[in-house]
């Protein structure tokens, strides 16, 4: 994927860990830190599949 998609799965984690600190409901608290995981994830995965000597 490219560095765009890399920037939207960052950004989209941080958001909702931001929503999360804000959220006074436990469940809705609970829910956008289960988003950001999924976010923060998806960003690893694409990360790792990159070949290394896309790195260099």
């Amino acid at each position: 994927m490219s560095a765009r998609d890399q920037e939207y799965f960052a950004k989209r984690a941080q958001q909702e860990r931001e929503n999360a600190e804000r959220a006074e409901d436990m469940t809705a608290r609970r829910v956008h830190q289960e988003m950001a995981e999924r976010y923060s994830a998806r960003l690893r995965d694409m990360t790792m599949s990159v070949p290394a000597a896309a790195h260099a």
